[in-house]
């Protein structure tokens, strides 16, 4: 089913391997601009010293980038409410790896999905930390195929970036990042 909202912002999240296609999306196109906490850092050890007033501090690591996602859905059709079901689904379902006897994939973990949003961020490899849905008490709701969907709500998750170390051996340079040549690769 085609998203049924008028306008789209620029933010989707999306499934190249297709797992999650019985969502009846590959794709969420969110319909209202999303907010976008962006989340970097970098680990330092510490040399603690006998007898000196500071520590050390070497480079450690850098860590993978976080997304912190709220996304607005404002429901005011039967047919909204159902893309927002299926919303749903697609983002619980990209939490789950694949299990049991009846399943040909079993043991599969939950699929890299790609990020854009704004023409910052391109492409980019994330997983599914957590996903929060609040069914509020105080508003209305639109009823489809026997569910009931409120009128308005957020969907809240965290992403985190994930690189295969193949790729960030064989792609990586700090000249190629800082110039913006990796963005279409979705290294943040």
């Amino acid at each position: 089913m085609d998203n049924m909202y008028a306008t789209q912002q620029p933010v989707s999240l999306r499934d190249p391997s297709g797992r999650l296609s019985a969502s009846g999306l590959n794709t969420i196109q969110f319909p209202y601009t999303p907010t976008i906490t962006v989340l970097t850092s970098t680990g330092y050890s510490s040399y603690d010293l006998s007898h000196t007033n500071f520590q050390q501090r070497a480079f450690d690591m850098s860590s993978n980038t976080e997304f912190n996602m709220t996304a607005p859905v404002i429901v005011r059709s039967t047919s909204e409410a159902q893309t927002v079901l299926q919303m749903a689904n697609f983002l619980r379902g990209a939490l789950k790896m694949d299990f049991g006897m009846q399943s040909d994939n079993a043991g599969l973990p939950p699929p890299i999905l790609r990020l854009d949003a704004h023409g910052i961020y391109k492409n980019v490899p994330v997983l599914i930390r957590d996903f929060t849905w609040n069914l509020d008490s105080d508003i209305d709701y639109v009823e489809t195929n026997g569910a009931r969907v409120p009128v308005q709500n957020m969907f809240v998750m965290s992403l985190t970036t994930t690189y295969s170390p193949k790729n960030v051996r064989k792609n990586f340079n700090m000249q190629d990042y800082l110039s913006g040549n990796l963005a279409n690769k979705g290294y943040v």
